[in-house]
């Protein structure tokens, strides 16, 4: 298959390296990233500047842009070749919960499902890169059963998340997103007018069947995500209302 890979930690992130090296010995891999570190960007497009894009090696782009543009400009104009499937990843950090609305990695896939293509998003629960070698041979073992199995399409992003492991983990459950409560409040810096945002806040819904209570029992979350956003149940209430 011709994979394109992306993310938001950059190009030169270990993450994606790994999942390069790991994912190219049995399919072809296109490859655009950031040029730096864009975790937490979401889907911002950079419609008010020009992008800097360098072609480092065959099939290997360097942009200096955000995630969502790295895929939109390699999909729309740097690859002329058919691209099977978008994968972003491998993220240094979880993504769990309400972190897929922030989430750089998913939001590189998602722009590849606005394009029509299929997408997944894969991350790693912690930042610890003596995690990454069994998480990519874990990403490709999933890989090649997802694609084996057809469970992916153009209409649903596949959202992934790894537990920390020193072993090749096999085990997955399909999971819906569970909630986190509210963030830790932003900080300012001494005297200065600068300010730090927050850390994400504790799980508050993480029972049985969420992303957060599969992969704390070391198993690898799958999360179906849609981009529509429309609270039917609400929606359904309305139109039947008197107002």
């Amino acid at each position: 298959m011709k994979i394109l890979l992306s993310n938001d930690d950059g190009y030169y992130a270990e993450g994606i390296q790994a999942l390069i090296e790991e994912l190219s010995i049995k399919h072809e891999i296109f490859v655009a990233a950031p040029l730096e570190n864009n975790s937490a960007g979401s889907s911002a497009l950079s419609t008010r500047k020009d992008i800097n894009v360098d072609n480092v090696k065959k099939n290997h782009y360097v942009i200096d842009g955000t995630p969502a543009d790295c895929v939109h400009i390699a999909l729309t104009c740097l690859i002329k070749e058919k691209i099977d499937i978008v994968v972003s990843g491998i993220n240094m950090g979880a993504n769990l919960g309400d972190d897929v609305i922030y989430s750089g990695t998913v939001a590189a896939a998602l722009e590849g499902r606005h394009l029509e293509f299929s997408p997944i998003a894969i991350s790693l629960i912690t930042k610890d890169v003596s995690y990454l070698k069994n998480a990519a041979q874990s990403s490709s073992y999933l890989f090649e059963k997802i694609i084996k199995n057809k469970i992916i399409n153009k209409k649903t992003l596949l959202n992934i998340n790894i537990p920390d492991s020193n072993n090749l983990i096999k085990d997955f459950k399909y999971t819906r997103l569970g909630k986190r409560g509210i963030p830790v409040p932003a900080k300012k810096i001494k005297e200065k007018n600068l300010y730090n945002i927050g850390a994400a806040g504790d799980p508050k819904d993480n029972g049985e069947g969420t992303d957060f209570f599969v992969t704390n029992n070391n198993i690898i979350s799958i999360t179906p995500i849609t981009y529509d956003l429309t609270n039917s149940k609400i929606l359904e209430e309305l139109n039947n209302s008197w107002v």
